[in-house]
């Protein structure tokens, strides 16, 4: 962390000036300062302040810039405006689906869905750092083997935040497996513009994309899928 940075995230002179224990402490001393004048004590004994002189003139050089640089109210001055945040994460589980109605992220709108909540999976560690909700709101069947869906992801770090997407994701169908009774899809999504429909915490205000390339296997029971997705997420403050 560089000297600059360090500077930005002071808080402002003037707001530790008007801190409630700075009011009361400068309170305090002016009121010795009064008291002094109107009850004098005896003199007491001479003493060379050059030394002091010598330390309030640095103080005074130095004080000067840190005002200049500090004296800011934004709060959130220790954010980058350019702020950019990439993200590589895995969903994976067999899950039951439930249908669940919930109101739209971004327009408030009534939406019932079949959703699939797993383990969220930091794709470089492989540490379980939260969890992911597939939303399938509807789907569109082409009868060639593949089929889209409309999809609201609910993604949520612990710690950190959630990012909520909206996505049109692309089914394929693959050669059947071995067993005859699964179907295994691959899964694509690869937005051109922004998805994004709500975040929260570290992420809030933040905008971009959620692209996704997996696979989902089917037939292992009545809305039961085995999920294995990958997603990119690319986001930045809007």
């Amino acid at each position: 962390m560089n000297l600059q940075t360090i500077i930005t995230q002071l808080t402002s002179p003037f707001k530790i000036l008007l801190d409630f224990v700075s009011l009361i402490v400068n309170t305090i001393f002016r009121g010795l300062i009064i008291w002094k004048s109107l009850f004098p004590t005896r003199e007491l004994p001479k003493i060379n302040f050059s030394g002091v002189r010598i330390i309030n003139m640095i103080f005074l050089i130095i004080i000067p810039p840190l005002f200049i640089g500090c004296n800011n109210d934004d709060d959130t001055v220790h954010v980058p405006e350019n702020k950019q945040v990439t993200l590589k994460i895995t969903g994976k589980g067999t899950v039951l689906g439930q249908t669940k109605t919930f109101p739209h992220p971004k327009t408030g709108e009534t939406i019932e869905a079949l959703c699939f909540l797993m383990d969220l999976i930091d794709s470089e560690t492989g540490n379980i750092i939260g969890t992911l909700q597939d939303c399938v709101v509807e789907s569109i069947y082409y009868g060639d083997g593949t089929y889209t869906s409309k999809v609201i992801t609910s993604i949520n770090i612990d710690g950190r935040g959630s990012i909520q997407s909206e996505s049109e994701v692309l089914h394929t169908m693959q050669p059947p497996v071995p067993d005859f009774k699964t179907i295994v899809f691959t899964t694509t999504c690869t937005p051109t513009k922004n998805n994004i429909v709500d975040t929260t915490f570290e992420f809030e205000n933040m905008e971009g994309t959620v692209s996704l390339d997996g696979e989902v296997k089917i037939g292992l029971g009545k809305d039961i899928v085995a999920y294995n997705n990958n997603f990119t997420i690319n986001m930045k403050k809007n």
